[in-house]
This record gives structure tokens, sequence and C-alpha cells, in this order.
């Protein structure tokens, strides 16, 4: 892939051994919520596999390992612990990593839980770092939804702003929906089992869409009419991105889709930002 953004990629993991029962290690997922090994944005990961076996662009071999996960009745328990060992070349020391997680089902379609993680020696090859947070997913009605997480990071070497924390209520019936979400990520909230594309910023998310069904014409089967808008300021309030994006399709009886969409975007650079093969950096502003 090439990336043309100031904003890291995310790649999926692919080794089959952290693929099986991965779906006991999501956390605040509702959504756009923490989802272990599946993008989510800007939204941070707790757990994110590929930090585990691999580093700089380089395999780090993987010494020994195991995976604990089950349910009983209402409760779901995962754990992993692996021992990496070190590679020169890329600078990394022999680690440990360890995840634990819990949830437990609660009212109807609902569950709570909590999830921690630690990295025994931290991605700079100092100190350490333990990632935490509990997360809730409500199903309030058939079409009413409510998503809500915090998390915290501890990391050598540095304190305070080390929180994240995200809300998101979704309303969804056939002919209208309406979602919003609310997500904050701290300077230093920095979970290094997990992924972080960006820091030190807020982001507000809204969308409302109409679907009408026209039934007199038999060659049209839905409309669809999406508004949605995204605002992310630093930290320290300035703006960052602003879009406004207006969507409009037709699903035709036969399932094609004609669509239109249009969309308002800017963005705000805190410090000059070089795209890959670019002469020159794109200076400081909107």
């Amino acid at each position: 892939q090439v990336n043309l953004t100031r904003i890291s990629l995310f790649f999926p993991e692919k080794r089959d051994f952290f693929l099986e029962g991965r779906g006991i290690f999501d956390f605040g997922r509702g959504g756009s919520g923490i989802n272990f090994g599946a993008n989510q944005g800007d939204t941070p990961s707790l757990f994110y596999t590929r930090r585990i076996g691999l580093n700089g662009g380089r395999v780090i071999p993987i010494d020994a390992g195991g995976r604990l996960t089950g349910k009983v009745g209402k409760h779901a328990i995962g754990l992993v612990h692996i021992r990496t060992g070190d590679e020169p070349t890329a600078n990394t020391e022999p680690t440990g990593f360890t995840v634990l997680r819990y949830k437990r089902d609660v009212l109807s379609r609902s569950a709570i839980g909590v999830m921690a993680t630690n990295r025994s020696i931290g991605a700079t090859g100092t100190g350490k770092n333990l990632a935490y947070g509990v997360d809730g997913t409500f199903l309030l009605s058939q079409a009413l939804t409510a998503t809500a997480w915090w998390a915290q990071t501890q990391t050598t070497g540095t304190t305070g702003d080390d929180q994240s924390y995200q809300g998101i209520v979704d309303y969804s019936v056939d002919r209208y929906g309406a979602r919003a979400e609310f997500l904050k990520v701290g300077a230093n909230f920095d979970p290094q089992v997990g992924f972080r594309r960006r820091w030190d910023f807020n982001r507000a998310w809204g969308q409302l869409r109409f679907s009408p069904r026209p039934a007199d014409m038999t060659k049209i089967r839905k409309y669809t009419f999406t508004t949605s808008g995204e605002y992310v300021e630093s930290g320290a309030g300035a703006v960052e991105t602003r879009i406004v994006d207006g969507h409009f399709d037709a699903e035709l009886a036969n399932s094609d889709r004609v669509s239109v969409d249009v969309t308002r975007d800017y963005e705000g650079l805190r410090q000059p930002f070089t795209p890959s093969g670019s002469p020159a950096p794109i200076p400081v502003g909107g």
C-alpha cells in the first residue's frame, strides 16, 4: 500500500494462531469501538496482534506462548501470554506480551467487561507499558444501541493526559437512522500492545439517514438519503479535520445501484507534512 496521508496504515492480522477465538478480545465493540483485529479508523485499539513477533518491518522470533479462551454461562474470559526473543537489527530485546479479557452478559443481548494488556519492555526498548479499560454495549431496544468505553495507559517516562474514551448511540430501522459518536484520545495515551493512528484529539461525528421504499415504482426498490458531519480538534482546541458529506443512492429492483456523493473536506496541519515522493513539504495551515 502507498500511504499519501500523515496517518499510519492499518494492516489486518493473518496468522491463524491470533485469529482463532479473537471475538472474546473485542473491546468496546459497538460499530466504531475498539475492535481486535479490525480497522476502526481513528479509534485506537488496546490489542493489535501484529505488535507481537513483528517490529521495524522485521520478523521477531517467538520463543513460547499460549492462549486460553472460553465461556461458561454469562462469563467469558481470554488470556494470552507470548514471549518473543531478541532481534539486534530491529533493536528489539526479549519481551513478554500479556493480555487479559473478561466479559459478562447482562440484560438482553448486552455485555460489560474489562481488559488489560502489558508489555514488559516498551516499544522504545526501555521501561514498560500497561493499558487497561472498561467497556459496555447495551441493546436498549431492537433499534437502539448504546456503547461506551474508557481506557488508560501507563508508560515509563510519561505522565498525565493518558486516557481515552468513546460514547456511541445508534438508532436504525428500515426507513430512518441516526448515529452520534464522541471520541477522545489523550496526548500520552499509548497502548503499545495495541494500535493508535493519531493522538491528542477530540472527535465528534453524527449521521442522519432517510430510506423510503416507493410503493408506486416497480423498478426502484429503495432510495437512501444520508448526511453526516465530522469535527476533529486537537487537545488545544485547534481544528484538525472538518468533513461534511451528503449521499444519495437508488437501489433498483435488480439490485443495481446509482449513487451520488458530495463531500467538503478540511484538514489543518499542526506541523509540515511531506507525502511520499513529494519534492517539498506541505506547510503548516489549512
